[in-house]
């Protein structure tokens, strides 16, 4: 496949290093096995020779998007772009613009996108994910929904494909999207042996590596339903009783969480739990009994559930080895 790897000004580092180390090693694995490699990469830009990375190493040289024929693949590793202001001034630049411009012209012409990150919104803003299924990175989700409406995003999965578009979370998910790539446009067996060579785990969900408390920053409401969780997450909590200490009502403060940050209140307080679960079992010796206690359940089976969907772990895989020789776990 012709494959165009976009370098958008300030490209991460790592995800720039994981698209190519997975395609090299794609590339190895077909030619031990006396077929024709998967991928024929060209580095590419909107029209510098070189590119400066996020960490201000050079990256180059690189081909102008202008002069490339038509590729089969065009992939976007992410860019080193962490708050909202970074991230709107980056959008904004004459580089990215003019390079979705490119992508999109592609995208007509029958080309398959990947990209990850930030370089999701890259696409977003100028319509390439109208009307499709799309993730990003888990701490802007808030932002992206906000900003494009017309797109709708699952935030539940790692890489999410619709079409001939791929996209996928923050900086490592990088890795997630190369590997469902290779599976895709080569074989399953072909994208499992690049992570056993690569020492890649295979991950589904963002979901575990969210952090609640982050994503109530999005608005004050959110920060005072946090603060005010975070002191009772031992006690039995209703919708009404954060409805009325926030003085909302239930169907207010429901759509304010739906809006602001893809879930149920209920849900938001079921991560809040897992996440203090998850901290107590990690630096302590209390059995998983008394930590579904202090954390608010009365019966530890609900703490298991909880800890296998969003962290896809068991009590026991959380606890280090030394808290599960002190337990008997």
């Amino acid at each position: 496949m012709k494959t165009a790897v976009l370098i958008l000004p300030g490209v991460l580092d790592i995800s720039l290093g994981i698209t190519l180390d997975v395609m090299n090693t794609a590339n190895r694995l077909c030619q031990l096995a006396a077929r024709p490699a998967l991928f024929d990469v060209t580095l590419t830009g909107t029209g510098r020779r070189r590119e400066r990375s996020g960490s201000g190493l050079e990256v180059g040289p690189l081909a102008r998007m202008s002069d490339l024929p038509a590729p089969d693949l065009v992939l976007l590793p992410g860019a080193n772009r962490a708050t909202r202001g970074e991230l709107e001034d980056w959008l904004s630049t004459r580089d990215v613009l003019k390079a979705m411009e490119r992508v999109g012209g592609w995208l007509e012409g029958g080309a398959a996108v990947g990209a990850s990150c930030v370089s999701t919104f890259a696409l977003a803003q100028v319509g390439l994910l109208d009307g499709r299924m799309a993730t990003t990175s888990w701490w802007l989700a808030p932002w992206f929904r906000e900003r494009f409406p017309r797109v709708d995003l699952d935030m539940a999965r790692m890489v999410v494909s619709d079409g001939p578009v791929s996209t996928a979370g923050a900086a490592l998910a990088q890795a997630d999207l190369m590997l469902a790539l290779v599976a895709r446009h080569g074989s399953e067996e072909l994208a499992r042996n690049c992570a056993r060579f690569l020492m890649l785990d295979h991950r589904v969900s963002q979901s575990r590596y969210a952090i609640a408390s982050h994503l109530a920053r999005q608005t004050p409401t959110l920060q005072r339903a946090d603060r005010w969780l975070q002191t009772r997450l031992g006690e039995p909590v209703t919708l009404a009783m954060l409805a009325d200490a926030l003085h909302m009502t239930p169907r207010t403060l429901s759509r304010h969480f739906a809006s602001a940050v893809g879930m149920s209140p209920i849900q938001y307080v079921q991560k809040l739990r897992v996440e203090r679960a998850t901290q107590l079992l990690e630096t302590g010796h209390a059995s998983i009994e008394s930590v579904a206690a202090q954390v608010g359940y009365a019966d530890p089976s609900m703490l298991r559930k909880l800890l296998r969907r969003e962290r896809g772990v068991t009590p026991r895989g959380v606890r280090p080895r030394a808290g599960r020789a002190a337990t008997g776990e």
